[in-house]
């Protein structure tokens, strides 16, 4: 994981930069330790680079910490599913 708040909350860079609607994103993978989860809970993240709404995604619980490596591993540099989730988040918003 790239960053880390403490043992029971992971972050991880999925872009830098990314295009979706019109708006540039950094893109964030979330998993986090949460009451009444079995396993981490996850979401990813777009943070608009200048204006914009911020989008959250949730995806299925992930059982394990490896879990959530394979996820950000799927993810990581995925464009075009980072695109698609991009559009299903901000179409619930």
């Amino acid at each position: 994981m790239a960053l880390s708040r403490s043992s029971s909350w992971k972050e991880h860079r999925l872009a830098n930069k990314l295009e979706c609607g019109g708006t540039e994103y950094s893109v964030d993978l979330v998993a986090r330790k949460a009451t009444g989860v079995e396993g981490w809970k996850v979401t990813v993240v777009y943070l608009p680079r200048d204006e914009g709404q911020e989008i959250k995604v949730d995806l299925p619980n992930a059982a394990s910490t490896a879990e959530v490596r394979r996820l950000v591993t799927e993810y990581e540099g995925a464009e075009d599913r980072l695109r698609e989730l991009c559009g299903q988040g901000a179409a619930r918003a």
